[in-house]
């Protein structure tokens, strides 16, 4: 049971950071566009969206853990079962969606750097470049982490 309370406390304690990554990433944003400079706004205009997406995402999963926790727990200690009905066909498909989802901030990161090369430039969308970079490597990090934190509990779970 250990094992489950670390892997949800896990979630909530990188959610709990990229919420303040999200944050800070968005009060960037305001004061870059204040800065009233092309490249600093195109940076603001890439952190926005990824942002708040990253906002949303953390936001859900810091909320949602405790019920997780409590959920996953009465599996393991009431109805085992379950842990082969519900929890691993779950897992099975957060597990498939890092694959797609670190190719698409791979694909974010190469954007940004073709940005940078053919639109050198043009300040505005050189900031965009940066910024898509910098997001898209911050953003393939956290689900780094979230994806290697995930394949220890799914082995958990397929040895009980």
């Amino acid at each position: 049971m250990d094992n489950i309370v670390k892997y949800f406390s896990g979630e909530k304690l990188q959610c709990s950071i990229g919420i303040l990554i999200g944050i800070t990433g968005l009060a960037l944003s305001i004061y870059f566009v204040y800065l009233n400079k092309e490249v600093y706004k195109g940076i603001a205009f890439a952190f926005i969206p990824l942002s708040l997406l990253l906002l949303a995402i953390c936001v859900g999963v810091v909320i949602r853990t405790p019920k997780d926790i409590k959920r996953v727990s009465s599996y393991y200690e009431s109805e085992p079962n379950k842990i082969q009905t519900e929890e691993i066909p779950r897992m099975e498909k957060v597990m498939k969606t890092f694959p797609v989802v670190k190719k698409v901030e791979i694909g974010i990161i190469i954007v940004g750097i073709l940005l940078l090369l053919v639109m050198w430039k043009n300040d505005l969308l050189k900031g965009i470049g940066f910024g898509l970079i910098i997001q898209g490597i911050m953003l393939y990090g956290f689900d780094h982490f979230a994806q290697s934190r995930g394949k220890i509990y799914f082995e958990f779970l397929n040895s009980l």
